[in-house]
């Protein structure tokens, strides 16, 4: 019997020549993997982002007592199990938006200490920058350095984050303040890196009352800005020569 595709009569091809291999559809171009895996990585971080807004909507309304993992996936508009996958419980994502925000400051303080003119001068500008730039948006301070608190637990993650962050900032400033020392510019027996600390802290305090405040609805006779401006006043004042 004649195989299928052979010519009537059974001719076998002659000798030395083969049969064209038929030809196999063009397939479609396939992404190289690192190119699929960075486009998977982008729609990851972009939904990571998404989540992080619906979990600060939602701790702005109601606090950290109406942060739940039901109320943020149907504010992002998920199933559970999908924000499950990003975070496992209301403390990572109190935590993940504290390291956000920590990290944008940071990144603004460390600009304004930088271009100051002076170490002296650089204590004040944080403070300034500190207290200017949640002054409008003291809910972001909350989020923070309040709400995590209130939590009652956070990650190890998250506090070597905070503390790798403040720490950097300090550095900076104390450098800039044993600049001034050497050069004479700073009062006797004063010490850089307590400096440094001394400046966040006259900064968070300014904030913590404005927050505080605001919270209960109770006036006061000063606003932030005067409070910023009469804490610079006075670092400028006691730490230069």
């Amino acid at each position: 019997m004649p195989s299928p595709g052979s010519s009537g009569g059974g001719r076998k091809p002659a000798p030395g020549r083969r049969r064209a291999a038929a030809p196999t559809p063009a397939s479609a171009p396939t992404a190289e993997p690192s190119e699929r895996e960075a486009r998977k990585a982008r729609r990851q971080e972009g939904r990571r982002q998404a989540i992080l807004v619906a979990a600060r909507a939602v701790l702005v309304r109601g606090g950290v007592l109406g942060l739940t993992l039901e109320a943020v996936a149907a504010e992002a508009d998920l199933s559970k199990p999908s924000l499950f996958y990003y975070f496992r419980s209301k403390e990572d994502l109190v935590g993940a938006l504290a390291v956000e925000g920590l990290e944008r400051e940071v990144k603004v303080l460390e600009a304004a200490v930088t271009a100051a003119a002076s170490g002296v001068e650089a204590l004040a500008a944080l403070v300034r920058a500190r207290v200017d730039l949640y002054a409008e948006d003291l809910d972001g301070f909350r989020v923070v350095y309040l709400w995590p608190q209130l939590t009652g637990r956070q990650s190890e993650a998250h506090q070597s984050r905070v503390l790798a962050l403040s720490g950097h900032l300090n550095d900076v400033l104390e450098a800039r303040l044993q600049a001034d020392a050497r050069a004479g510019r700073l009062a006797p027996g004063l010490q850089p890196r307590r400096l440094a600390n001394l400046a966040w802290t006259v900064a968070h305090g300014v904030l913590s009352l404005g927050a505080g405040l605001e919270h209960s609805g109770v006036g006061t006779r000063f606003t932030l800005s005067q409070l910023r401006d009469e804490a610079c006043a006075v670092l400028l004042r006691s730490s230069g020569r």
